[in-house]
């Protein structure tokens, strides 16, 4: 049975995927495995950015001695077309640094295209919360449709290990939308939520919660997309 390896940063990313797929948590760390198309699936969840990505991709390759490396998420968009819930898939990804990745090739993904936009993506070190912020990236990396903080960490791990790998991104935030609050000072180490920073946050900023009503819409959107997707790229490639 082929075995794929998976890095999810957040919580929120990781849960819905938990119950679709029926992980059972395996450790060591924030580990999780299960069986999904015929595939061994073993999941990790590193925590946001790419110090702790590059952190739990080593740890997928040492315990789960992965054939295939996917990473998937939520990002923002730098393309104005691209809405909330919108699935990219990702056939490159470049760096500010200028490093630039390329994915293998699966030729059965081409069959589905419908289901995903094939894009590039760029990973940065820090978010991108604001129009202004993703405005300037945009403007910078012309080719690249959306941005994320962990996904050139596991292409370079990929890479040196000589294994393939793939990027799956769902839009969360368009384009000339803002993240309603600083969410970095709501999540803890492990990429989980933490309820009563995030009841704080929005205490001091009680004129924020329509925005954040619209961006937990958003978010619904991307949390069902990123199941669906997913789910299809695994059975899509799992005759390989």
């Amino acid at each position: 049975m082929k075995s794929v390896g998976i890095l999810v940063a957040m919580w929120e990313e990781l849960n819905p995927l938990r119950k679709h797929w029926k992980l059972e948590w395996t450790g060591p760390g924030d580990f999780f495995c299960g069986k999904w198309a015929g595939l061994r699936v073993q999941v990790a969840l590193s925590g946001v950015g790419p110090r702790r990505a590059r952190a739990a991709t080593q740890l997928l390759l040492k315990h789960g001695q992965p054939d295939l490396l996917i990473s998937l998420g939520y990002s923002g968009a730098l393309k104005a077309d691209l809405q909330a819930g919108d699935c990219l898939l990702a056939h490159s990804i470049e760096t500010p640094q200028g490093h630039l990745f390329y994915s293998h090739p699966f030729t059965s993904l081409e069959n589905h295209a419908a289901r995903w936009r094939p894009s590039r993506l760029l990973s940065v070190t820090r978010l991108a919360p604001t129009p202004e912020s993703k405005g300037l990236l945009a403007g910078q990396h012309p080719e690249a449709d959306a941005v994320d903080m962990e996904s050139s960490v596991l292409a370079e791990a990929a890479q040196q290990a000589r294994l393939p790998w793939r990027a799956m991104r769902v839009i969360i935030d368009p384009m000339h939308s803002a993240l309603p609050i600083n969410f970095s000072n709501c999540v803890n180490d492990r990429g989980q939520t933490a309820a009563a920073k995030l009841v704080r946050e929005i205490a001091f900023n009680p004129h924020k919660i329509p925005a954040l009503m619209q961006f937990s819409a958003f978010e619904s959107k991307a949390r069902r997309q990123l199941v669906q997707c997913s789910s299809t790229l695994l059975e899509v490639i799992s005759p390989w």
